[in-house]
């Protein structure tokens, strides 16, 4: 028979042996789900650190649906409550098969008071799919609130749904809801549950410059039209109560009908000039970011380029500009903004040759250097050196996303086949892994 102490010495070598082994594997800090614009796929891997050392393993989704890659392409993915939607796109408008996949991450939230820990004891599986003919060829999808809302093109409207809808298990379950609004090529803001703003891309003719606001929830039935002043819409974000708005010459806002009681002949739509450049033609931008009460984007193209925002809680929002003058083959990236750890405010932008891509930089601009909540000290504070990209249309552009505890970034370099990860303290690449095929959009699920 054992003594105590034999008996605590062996569960004491018990406990440090299972430490060793979950030390050996490294602790999991994100999952990262990437886009593989090669074969149309999504991969992920368990970004894990042993001691000095990172380590990130590609890995594939079962049930996946194999796409053609000449034919068919992945568009934007989010992500919510541990489960990620990708969008999926022809190139016929729709009539060979377009949707999208709902992916369970494998991940479980703990809360912990005031705040939640990430485990991730499962691989990812695709929970349900809808690829046909009927889904009006997506190319954009958002994440507002709780609600995923994918822009149907060739349908003019939207699909709705959540990510518990999703889930549910029941058979007759109601998963999706369409609405008609927008047209073409479709971008939106959404007040969940109160309004949509749905725009219609036509640079002329009678839906220039349209936009569709639709009633949602309470205000289901009611709808109305706006008009911007030129056409070619695209870009759309709420913040503050505020609608904004990316025509053909600068941004266009009006306030956010929350109770859906304007008309066309009330709503005054109000619009703000970026500037003009080199060819004496109006800036324009094409995607919003939004932190906090800040909508930022970048407009212009070589010379010309520029980080902009515009503080969203202003009575009177104006456009602030910071110039990033780039080479005449390069241009800028909507950026991703974050408030890191130490609570610097920061917008991440490549600057992306299309003529030579060994040139491609990260550039990184402290929005708010004294940390007064005001952005006119904004200021370039770095341009990384990264992989090359490999455009090819819509394509092949380097994305960047925050991990979680907002002390690093993951980034794709879709030319060479490779995510780095890079510092947000000091700026350094603390790693660089090779993966197959052509990385594109990713996003990280942890905490």
């Amino acid at each position: 028979m054992k003594t105590i102490f034999q008996r605590s010495c062996l569960l004491l070598g018990l406990a440090l042996a299972c430490c060793g082994t979950a030390d050996a594997q490294g602790r999991t800090r994100a999952r990262l789900f990437w886009q593989d614009d090669a074969d149309a796929t999504v991969r992920y891997g368990d970004f894990k650190r042993q001691g000095n050392d990172y380590t990130l393993e590609a890995k594939t989704i079962d049930g996946f649906p194999a796409l053609d890659v000449e034919e068919q392409s992945l568009v934007q993915m989010q992500a919510d409550s541990g489960l990620i939607l990708i969008g999926v796109r022809d190139q016929a408008d729709g009539t060979i098969g377009s949707g999208w996949v709902a992916i369970e991450s494998g991940g479980v939230e703990e809360p912990h008071g005031d705040h939640s820990h990430w485990k991730f004891p499962n691989a990812p599986s695709v929970l349900r799919q809808v690829i046909d003919t009927e889904q009006g060829n997506p190319a954009h999808l958002y994440h507002y609130g709780r609600s995923f809302v994918l822009a149907n093109d060739k349908s003019s409207g939207m699909t709705i749904t959540t990510a518990q809808r999703l889930r549910d298990p029941k058979p007759s379950a109601d998963r999706t809801t369409f609405v008609l609004g927008g047209g073409g090529h479709i971008t939106l803001a959404i007040a969940e549950d109160h309004v949509a703003y749905s725009t219609w891309i036509d640079r002329s003719g009678e839906n220039s410059g349209r936009v569709d606001v639709v009633g949602l929830g309470k205000n289901d039935g009611k709808r109305y039209e706006i008009r911007c002043p030129s056409g070619g819409l695209h870009g759309a974000t709420i913040n503050e109560g505020k609608v904004f708005l990316a025509p053909a010459d600068g941004v266009c806002w009006v306030p956010a009908d929350m109770q859906m009681t304007g008309s066309a002949d009330e709503v005054e739509v109000k619009h703000l000039a970026i500037g003009k450049g080199s060819e004496d033609k109006p800036l324009r931008t094409g995607a919003f970011a939004n932190l906090k009460n800040h909508v930022l984007f970048t407009a212009g193209k070589a010379k010309d380029c520029r980080l902009c925002w515009i503080d969203a809680s202003s009575p009177s929002p104006a456009i602030s500009t910071l110039l990033i003058p780039l080479d005449e083959a390069e241009g800028l990236s909507t950026p991703v903004v974050v408030e890191t750890r130490d609570r610097r405010k920061l917008a991440l932008t490549f600057a992306e040759n299309r003529s030579d891509s060994s040139k491609d930089r990260l550039i990184v601009v402290d929005l708010d250097p004294n940390d007064d909540g005001n952005f006119s000290d904004a200021k370039q504070v770095q341009s990384i050196a990264v992989g090359p990209n490999q455009i090819e249309g819509h394509s092949g552009h380097h994305t960047v996303t925050v991990l979680p505890g907002r002390r690093q970034v993951a980034l794709t370099n879709p030319g060479e086949g490779s995510i780095w990860i890079v510092s947000l303290t000091d700026f350094k690449v603390a790693a660089k892994f090779e993966v197959p095929g052509t990385p594109t959009r990713l996003i990280a699920l942890g905490g």
